[in-house]
């Protein structure tokens, strides 16, 4: 009855460890602005800031100032990322784990000459369960001869949680529906200040877990003198 009893305190202490274990939301902005980021990354590159890899598909990008570009955004003095002709940028947590995406900014950066046809960003998330769930949001408008940088964020962002991987890439929009014909190139874009919260446990979270586990491996010791 002595080891049945001591089964259950001990299932209890790892079932309170974990029930005690609250997840602190850990914060980051993906600013591009480290020196060392700076450069041009082809198909298949990745890099690395805040925790989070950064995986460039399809075609070349490059991360730097407005006065890399021919036609340059206008709003932004920093370094930026510039996705190039149609290719995307895949965003993920370093170690695997998952994350929210509260926000994030961008600019249409167009060919030159620009394109007829009016594009979208669009960030599509995929979360721990395979779901994808995502948005297109309109590129700020010309002004002064330059696209701006516009933030996007808002109550749309609800949907971007528990994310395994984010994808930003440009499509078309004809006035009532994305992605309905081909970009022929005309798909590059700036992004910028991508704010992320990934779930993390608190030390003292991590600390009751190990003293559960270790009141596990007590139990078991004792169980084998029985």
């Amino acid at each position: 009855m002595r080891v049945l009893t001591r089964s259950l305190f001990a299932s209890t202490l790892i079932a309170g460890a974990i029930a005690a274990a609250p997840l602190q939301a850990s914060a980051a902005v993906i600013d591009f602005d480290e020196p060392t980021l700076t450069g041009l990354y082809y198909k298949g590159d990745s890099f690395q800031q805040s925790g989070f890899n950064m995986a460039v598909n399809y075609d070349a990008g490059t991360v730097g100032k407005a006065s890399d570009l021919d036609a340059p955004p206008s709003g932004n003095n920093t370094q930026f990322y510039t996705q190039l002709n149609e290719g995307f940028l895949t965003l993920t947590r370093a170690d695997g784990g998952l994350f929210n995406l509260n926000s994030f900014d961008a600019a249409f950066v167009p060919l030159v000459p620009a394109a007829a046809g009016q594009t979208t960003i669009a960030a599509v998330g995929t979360q721990a369960d395979g779901t994808q769930v995502g948005w297109a949001f309109l590129f700020a408008p010309a002004a002064g001869g330059s696209y701006q940088f516009a933030q996007y964020s808002g109550a749309d962002f609800s949907v971007y949680t528990n994310l395994k991987s984010v994808d930003f890439f440009a499509c078309s929009f004809d006035g009532a529906n994305v992605c309905t014909s081909p970009l022929q190139n005309n798909g590059q874009f700036a992004l910028d200040n991508i704010n992320v919260t990934a779930a993390v446990p608190e030390p003292s979270a991590a600390l009751l877990l190990g003293m559960g586990l270790a009141g596990m491996g007590w139990l078991r010791r004792r169980q084998a003198k029985v």
